[in-house]
Order: C-alpha cells, then structure tokens, then sequence
C-alpha cells in the first residue's frame, strides 16, 4: 500500500545462519503482518557479519557490513513506502552484535535497536548520537556468556582480548547507558518476574532508553522456536513458548522514531 508510509524491521541473522534460517527462526514476518510494517531479512558473507572483535568470516576480512546494509535501506526505501524515522533492526547472536553496531554508526539513520544474545564488540563512537538500545540475554547462554564474551578465546586465541573480557550482559546495558548520557549510577527501571527481569534506564539524552531482559533459565536461542541443525545442536531449543520474544522486542522498538527523539 503506497499511500501509506510504515516501518521497516531488518532481521540480522546468527554467524552460520542464512537469512532464511533467520525468518524461519524468529517469524517476524507474522509480526510484521500483525503490525503493519515491512519485515527485511538480508544475508551476510559466508551467513556471517563484521559486527567488531568477534567472530565471524566477515569479520576477519573487515568487510564493511556497516555500508552493505545502509544500502540494503536505501533500496528498500525507494521500492517501498517506508516511515525513515521508524528504521528498526533486531537480530540473535552475530545478527545482534550487528545490529548494535549499526545503531553506534549508523545512528543518523537507525530509530531504535531491539535483539537478542549478542553484545556491542566496537566501540568506535564517533558522530554518535543516542538510539534507544534493548538486549535480551540468557542467563545460562552457553555461546555468548552473561559474564563476558572471553569463551570465544578457547576456539581462536585471538579473540580472548581485552573487548572480551570487558563485554557482558550487564556491561553491555552500561556501555550503552553511558553512549546515551543516561541519568544515575543504577537502572532506574527495575521489573523482576519468575521467568525474565528488566533493568534499565529511561531518563536518558533526545528521549531515549537502554535496557536488558534476563531470561533466568535461558540459553543461547531465546525465540518459541528451536533451531536444530548439525552445527547448533550445543544451543538449538528455544522457548517453546514461555514467552513471546519478538512482542518484548517489538513493544519496546515501536515506541521510539527519530522524529520524537529529534523533538
């Protein structure tokens, strides 16, 4: 429908994953049905994307995964009838490490991150301005652990660096906290619950919030569904419908357009 601008959600796939893998893996095409905003799913070199330190085939060749997928916006934006200031994006793992990259260098651009089990591994911050940010993270993930992202040391001794040992959940939701100029030392939202918490803050710079779901039993995969293949049999189950995680991801993503932060 042409007459009608919408929002666009792009849909990053994990490291080994195909963007097909990654639509079938989350369904935000329902979501997108439901809601009336256009859902894109692009594809990294060799199911891969240059999201900072960590692993992935992109990375290692530095390929400017940044530039392919402002592209990948622009031709949508012209094929479609796209609201630019409601430009979301949302993914797992790799996808969600890239995902918080482009929101860090992209932030002119991208209204809003929301994604699941993956933390921001690049810090080049230059031109920023704040983005609302949302991660949601395992408590027991087995491949990108609550505590730091250090584990991947044990497969390329490379990665086990200084960004690694600085990562995690927590950090992460800090990190962001402060490339947001957000008000207080501690989360000013505070949400416990049996299955996940949220912690956050909300008094933050141009209107913006940075939070993190903690799922308390939840591994590597926090979608319904799971995804068992030769390679993720070690995190393959998801949630089996304990929870609803493209709403949490969607309810927070919808609030913000970069009209309202601009105001």
């Amino acid at each position: 429908d042409l007459s009608q601008e919408v929002p666009m959600v792009i849909d990053l796939h994990g490291n080994t994953l195909t963007m097909q893998n990654q639509r079938d893996l989350s369904e935000f095409d329902d979501l997108a049905e439901e809601n009336g905003f256009i859902g894109v799913w692009p594809q990294g070199y060799d199911n891969s994307w240059n999201s900072g330190y960590c692993c992935s085939t992109a990375g290692e060749l530095g390929l400017n995964d940044t530039g392919l997928i402002l592209e990948i916006i622009d031709r949508v934006v012209f094929n479609h009838s796209i609201d630019e200031s409601r430009i979301y994006l949302t993914g797992w793992s790799n996808g969600c490490m890239m995902a918080q990259r482009m929101a860090l260098q992209a932030s002119d651009i991208i209204a809003a991150v929301a994604c699941t089990s993956g933390y921001l591994s690049i810090l080049d911050a230059e031109g920023y301005t704040p983005v609302p940010v949302m991660e949601i993270h395992g408590f027991v993930d087995e491949n990108q652990h609550y505590s730091n992202n250090v584990g991947w040391g044990i497969l390329d001794e490379e990665r086990r660096n200084l960004e690694s040992m600085q990562s995690g959940a927590v950090e992460n939701l800090y990190d962001w906290a402060e490339f947001n100029d957000c008000q207080g030392s501690l989360p000013d939202r505070n949400e416990p619950g049996a299955i996940y918490s949220i912690q956050g803050f909300t008094n933050c710079a141009e209107g913006t919030e940075v939070a993190l779901i903690t799922v308390h039993g939840g591994g590597h995969n926090l979608y319904v569904n799971d995804v068992c293949t030769p390679d993720l049999i070690w995190n393959c189950f998801g949630n089996q419908g304990l929870y609803d995680t493209n709403q949490l991801e969607w309810d927070f993503l919808s609030r913000f357009s970069k009209e309202t932060q601009s105001n």
